[in-house]
This record gives C-alpha cells, structure tokens and sequence, in this order.
C-alpha cells in the first residue's frame, strides 16, 4: 500500500502566517495616514489569491514532473521571453526597465525568474552531475545564468541580478561544484560589479549614504535615516498597529522595500523578532527538507527555493537596519508587490511538494 502524503504543515502554516500578516502591514502602510488608498491593499489582496492558488496547484502536482527537459528549457526559454520585451517596453523607477504594464496590472520579470532558474539548475545538476567538473558543464550553466543575470541588468536591477547569482550558487555548490570555479567567478563578478556601481550614479550614491547616510541627511541619505528613525521610535512593544508615523510621508518605500521598518515603528523589537523567527523557521524546515528529499532533484529544489526566500529576506532586512547598501528588493510575502508575493507563494507550493516525500 502506498505511503500516504502529508505536506509539512509547519512550514505551510508559517508561509500563510507571513503572507496575511504582509497584507495587515500594507493596509497599515497604505489607509493610516493623511491621504489613505485602498489601491494598494486591493492588489495585493488579489495578487495574495493567485499566489495562494499557485501555491496550492504547486503542492498537490508531483515535483518530479518538472523534472523534465522540455519543462526546465521552456521555462528559461519563457523567462529571457519575458525580461526581453521588458527591457523593450517596460517601465520603472529612475529610468529602469523593471515592469511590463498589462492595462492595471503589472509583471516583474525578475521575481518569476528566480523560481524558473531553481527548476532549471535543479534540473540541469540533476541529469548532468557526473560532468559537473567538465568545462563544458562550468560554460553552459555560466550561459544560462549570465544571459539571465545580463537581461535583468539591463533593466537596471542590480539586487535581483545579486540575488539570482546566489541561488543559482547555493545549487550547485550543494551539487559539489568545485570551489575553484566560485572563486574565478568571483573574480570575474567583482570588476563587473564595481563598472556597474560606478556607471550608475545613484548607485553610486547609495553606496556612499550607507557608510555615512548623514553626511547628506535630506537627499542621499534621507531614506535610511528615517528607515532608523522609524525602527528606533517603535522601541521594545512599538507604537501600536496603524499609529506609526514615518510612513505618512517621512519614509520613503515604506510599503515595499522598507516594510520592515514599519513593523519595527509600529510592533517594536517584538515585531521584527516575530518576523525574524518566521523567516528562521522557513529556514530550519527548507533546509531539512532537503536533507530527507529522496533524491537529488528534490535536495536541489529545497535548496534553491529556501535560499530564494530566506536570502531574499535576509538582504533586505539587512538593508533596512543599514547592514547592506540600499537596493531594491522585497521582503518575501510582506511587501507589497504582486509579482514578488505571486512568485514566492508558487516557490513555497513547490518547497512543501518537496517536503511531502520527504523521508
């Protein structure tokens, strides 16, 4: 008699538990102030329901069918699609190439490339393991994700183009690629990135505010120091839910990129304590997914969709606390951004499929 299927219930509830409390914190961010819209909280709620009904397809359709050439290919075949006529038509913030406007909604090519490049490196490591230490291996992967990491660039979002790096590292180093070749690509990676730093100057600038934001508090330095501001006033229990003030004008992106700094005005330490140990939860279940997945192609899964999630979260609380230079990145399930909380719902569909075989 087969084994009957239980997804991990832990992580389930964790990933719901993010996501509803993302959708308090946009209403919070968005309604309670001088000049309140719904449109914001109207959009993430629906993007909240496509995501939650990806995330529950993703569960109950067995992973190993994506394991699969025609599936892995058509996926990055349908992302560089995507992020082309992006980076042709799209829109956004300070001249970028980010969104393709769809009449009111909106796609983030970059957000739905990460879980594609998961399936395709989980794939790819998969079938082609045994030739991992061949450079013809080493040239195909640096291709697929180069091309990726190149259109995304060219739309003038260096974080993602971190952040699609990092998994795409996280499966093969997992996969027992050489260190060697981290280390030359490294080398290669960091003149790339201080050409693109340098080229771009509010990158530039940005770099500049985070070692010393008050050297120019009302322009270059403006967002982080009320970011600091924000999560210093909330204290040990914050400020109350709905009563923080830095959102009403004071900071900027506090909706998006810098949500975390209203949990920390408005629920205080408490708050981001909470939301650290969720994060640290999906963090212990994705991680021990993996180590009981019965093969490979599921341990590469949870592992890249665990370093997709978590990584993405880490980085951009890092960014809020002034850890890291200021980029443009969610935080997973509690910003608002449909494409980003679509995507990452479909990656935790796909993670908790993993976990249901897990032995």
């Amino acid at each position: 008699m087969p084994r009957q299927l239980h997804y991990d219930r832990t992580l389930c509830f964790t990933i719901l538990l993010l996501t509803f409390f993302g959708l308090a914190m946009v209403f919070s961010a968005t309604t309670a102030n001088s000049d309140p819209s719904f449109e914001f909280i109207i959009k993430q709620g629906v993007a909240a329901l496509i995501g939650l009904a990806a995330m529950r397809f993703f569960i109950f359709r067995d992973y190993h069918d994506w394991q699969n050439q025609h599936v892995a290919f058509g996926l990055i075949a349908a992302t560089i699609l995507l992020l082309v006529v992006t980076l042709f038509v799209g829109t956004g913030p300070f001249g970028t190439r980010r969104f393709l406007r769809l009449g009111v909604l909106s796609l983030q090519g970059s957000e739905f490339a990460k879980p594609a490049l998961v399936v395709f490196f989980a794939y790819m490591v998969q079938v082609w393991g045994d030739k991992m230490g061949k450079m013809r291996f080493v040239a195909g992967a640096g291709l697929v994700l180069g091309c990726i990491a190149l259109l995304i660039y060219s739309g003038k979002d260096l974080g993602a183009v971190v952040m699609v790096a990092v998994i795409a590292a996280s499966i093969l180093f997992t996969a027992g690629l050489h260190f060697a070749y981290f280390i030359g690509a490294i080398g290669l990676a960091v003149p790339a990135f201080a050409y693109a730093i340098y080229s771009q100057p509010y990158r530039w600038d940005r770099l500049v505010s985070f070692w010393n934001p008050e050297a120019d508090p009302l322009k270059t330095g403006f967002q982080i120091i009320q970011s600091k501001i924000a999560v210093g006033s909330g204290g040990i229990a914050g400020q109350g839910l709905m009563l923080g003030r830095q959102k009403m004008r004071f900071l900027p992106e506090g909706h998006t990129d810098f949500i975390f700094a209203v949990i920390g005005e408005e629920l205080g330490f408490f708050g981001c304590l909470f939301v650290v140990a969720l994060f640290g939860v999906v963090l212990w279940r994705g991680i021990r997914t993996a180590m009981r997945a019965p093969d490979d192609f599921g341990r590469y899964l949870a592992i890249g969709l665990t370093t997709m999630i978590v990584g993405q979260a880490m980085v951009n609380m890092g960014v809020v606390l002034q850890l890291l230079p200021t980029k443009g990145m969610t935080l997973p399930f509690i910003s608002y951004g449909g494409s980003s909380l679509i995507a990452m719902l479909a990656g935790a569909g796909l993670l908790l499929n993993v976990s249901q075989r897990a032995e």
